[in-house]
């Protein structure tokens, strides 16, 4: 599949990027690139904070579901976990799960099987609930279009919270309470996921019944689970989600989770500094095999177990279910392709198959998209009926689409990118025209692949301070993808194949060959590079380590012959932009392929010097525990508050209710944003973590060795500069 590159524009904006926080001209200008020009967006962006998560409570409904939880709890009633069968789902009722029961709660679990009963809360599960005694179902990951399920279980005497973050439909249901940020113009962040819902209730619950007996590291350890589902469900990770992925990453890598730490001993990634696609390409699918294949309950088993080798046990299932689930993948990809040679390729691929696996379909329709850059519908025929996935492409709207097509399903549901449905057999032809005849009002050049270049370099720019400089802006996925660099005209020493039946392509670049870099499943290209002595390359970089060596090298996105900037360029950026628009706000563009590489940032000597210049730096020793170097700055700071004294008071003050408890409380209040601020600070230096909490946080005092610079805080050279304004 060819594809345009979308290069940077030259911006003009950088200049207090690098000038006030001390930040590369490379990454100042990809985050320019993105849509973060401010210092205070550059600042939250790259120290995302727990102390700058919304409180639970600006859900309208909390309120009124912590009140019936509390009658719950007195009671001691029976309450219903009831979730996907997708990771955001199995992680979703984990949590909960987890939290009610530490709480004191009756609780039960239930993921429907995939097959059996399909997606959402469905009638017959609602009655066998009231005929065990249920009488509450809290609904994880789906609910929010269960309407005649919700009356029905009222009709029992059933009392149903709906925690959910899919779109909700023009008629709500009408459940004793809707958590759904999408339904609630109430809370500021719409893009949580099913599994950030869950632990916004959560947070709630730890607020309302932290006293009994649940450790204030509770709402830290649950986190994991957290980044596991909100990573797995590819939403964007950007605002909170940015936020809670980069400290549940941490925690996975320290997890209290028996059956976590199982699976990623099997996985090989025991004791190694996480990313992102690594939870994405390598956890996530292993748990979504045995949903797709079989049971999600598999899955859940593994997560709640307490029990070391009945963890090692269940994980090596899931492994074995995800080969499985792979080799069924091949197969359905196989005969879809060879349904698209027989007839011109569409602008909305739609096929279906009575020999298809529903569970696997999704994945299949995804790798479609990635081949031919066309909005895909699978579908998996089982007698009469049909069950579906979609996905899509920046720009095109599923559920929106599927909407235009009503008349045609029998049931849908979902999100912009993504979505499921059921149709009659006798309907999928006219499911298929509908969708290709209202593609036509698409520009074409929404389905022609553009790929983002972030930045242009030279190979001389390339080492590992550059990757490093990049890897600051992790996490990666959905919504903040890895940075794609670009270089035009380099040598191209050699070029081969190589890895399992030399389906990938293995490159030298330079004179002497000194580069190396790698295009994965992309063999069969071999021979139009061959004959090539310059190239142009679309890449991102990551740290090959093999054998103690350590060695940079150049992931390959896209290469070409070498063309002209303006033959790289998008020709429409007008139509390009319209795409961008329709995207979730706040989110950066995501047309390029999900992947996993570095980003950064680092001080700049000029800049910092343009901030303390003549500024003398001195060793302040607090309480004989830490030794910080503090700047300290001239008279017109210090009266602004940012000196050195008031940073030392708080955090001796700290340290004081520290010695006393540790972690400990602190109440967060508007008068206080002074105080705010300086924990912030502390935190972006290793001082102190955030617990959790919103009013008050939990806080805990960490234990630091040697100096630490404060001017390395993007967060204080932020809040000098505008003070001395």
């Amino acid at each position: 599949m060819q594809r345009t590159w979308s290069l940077p524009q030259p911006s003009g904006q950088t200049g207090k990027l690098v000038g006030t926080l001390g930040l590369s001209p490379t990454v100042a200008g990809i985050l320019v690139q993105r849509g973060i020009e401010r210092v205070d967006q550059a600042v939250e962006f790259l120290c995302p904070s727990r102390l700058n998560l919304a409180s639970p409570f600006c859900f309208q409904d909390m309120e009124r579901a912590m009140a019936r939880l509390q009658h719950a709890h007195e009671l001691q009633e029976k309450v219903l976990v009831y979730g996907d069968y997708d990771v955001d789902g199995v992680t979703s009722v984990t949590l909960l799960y987890r939290v009610l029961t530490d709480i004191g709660f009756q609780a039960v679990a239930y993921i429907p099987h995939r097959l059996e009963e399909g997606y959402g809360l469905n009638r017959e599960a609602v009655e066998k609930a009231h005929s065990a005694g249920v009488k509450m179902i809290i609904t994880v990951d789906c609910g929010i279009t269960a309407v005649e399920e919700i009356a029905y279980a009222q009709s029992l005497g059933v009392d149903v919270i709906v925690t959910d973050h899919h779109e909700p439909p023009e008629v709500l249901p009408e459940a004793l309470a809707i958590i759904n940020p999408k339904a609630d113009k109430g809370y500021p962040f719409r893009e949580l996921a099913g599994v950030g819902v869950a632990f916004k209730l959560a947070q709630a619950l730890f607020g309302r019944f932290g006293d009994k007996g649940v450790s204030l590291q509770a709402e830290q350890e649950i986190l994991d689970l957290v980044a596991l589902g909100t990573i797995a469900d590819v939403v964007p990770l950007v605002g909170e989600n940015r936020i809670l992925v980069k400290a549940g990453l941490k925690q996975m890598e320290q997890t209290v989770h028996t059956g976590l730490q199982a699976l990623l001993e099997v996985c090989g990634l025991s004791g190694k500094e996480l990313k992102a696609g690594q939870v994405a390409y390598i956890l996530a699918p292993r748990i979504n095999a045995v949903g797709r294949m079989d049971s999600a309950r598999t899955g859940l088993e593994l997560l709640l177990t307490g029990n070391p080798d009945k963890a090692a046990e269940l994980a090596r299932r899931l492994s074995q279910e995800n080969q499985l689930r792979q080799e069924t993948e091949k197969q359905i990809l196989s005969e879809a392709i060879a349904q698209l040679e027989q007839e011109v390729l569409p602008r909305v691929i739609v096929l279906s198959s009575p020999n298809w696996h529903h569970g696997v379909i999704g994945i299949v329709a995804s790798r479609l998209v990635e081949r031919y850059y066309r909005p895909v519908f699978l579908i998996a025929e089982d007698g009469e009926e049909g069950k579906g996935s979609a996905r899509g492409i920046p720009g095109y709207h599923v559920l929106e689409q599927l909407t235009l097509q009503k008349e045609h399903l029998r049931k849908f549901g979902g999100h912009r990118q993504a979505a499921g449905f059921s149709v009659a057999r006798s309907g999928i032809l006219g499911l298929k025209e509908g969708l290709n005849r209202t593609a036509e009002r698409f520009p074409d050049s929404l389905y022609q692949a553009s790929l983002r270049i972030d930045n242009l370099v030279s190979l001389d720019e390339l080492g590992e301070g550059l990757l490093t400089e990049l890897e600051q802006m992790a996490p990666f996925g959905f919504g903040n993808p890895g940075p794609t660099l670009a270089a035009f005209g380099i040598p191209l020493a050699s070029v081969s194949t190589v890895g399992k039946e030399n389906q990938h392509l293995k490159f030298r670049f330079g004179n002497q060959g000194e580069w190396e870099g790698v295009f994965y499943r992309q063999g069969g290209r071999l021979a139009s590079f061959q004959a090539l002595s310059r190239i142009d390359v679309a890449f991102s970089l990551e740290l090959n380590v093999f054998r103690g060596e350590r060695k940079l090298q150049l992931v390959i996105q896209d290469a070409e012959a070498v063309a002209t900037r303006q033959e790289r360029a998008v020709e429409d950026p007008s139509e390009r932009a319209r795409a961008l628009a329709e995207m979730p706000e706040g989110m950066p563009d995501a047309s390029d392929e999900k992947r996993e590489s570095g980003t950064g940032m680092s001080a700049s000597g000029d800049s910092v010097s343009e901030l303390v210049a003549g500024i003398e730096q001195v060793a302040v020793s607090v309480e004989g525990v830490v030794t910080v170097t503090i700047a300290q700055s001239d008279p017109q700071e210090l009266a602004k508050g940012w000196e050195r004294e008031k940073l030392v008071e708080m955090y001796r003050a700290l340290r004081s209710l520290a010695a006393a408890a540790n972690p400990f409380a602190w109440p967060a209040l508007p008068s206080q944003e002074w105080e705010v601020q300086a924990i912030k600070i502390f935190e972006e230096l290793g001082l102190i973590r955030c617990l959790g909490g919103t009013n008050p946080w939990q806080l805990e005092l960490l234990p630091v060795s040697g100096k630490l610079d404060l001017e390395s805080s993007l967060r204080l050279r932020a809040l000098r500069r505008k003070n001395i304004k």
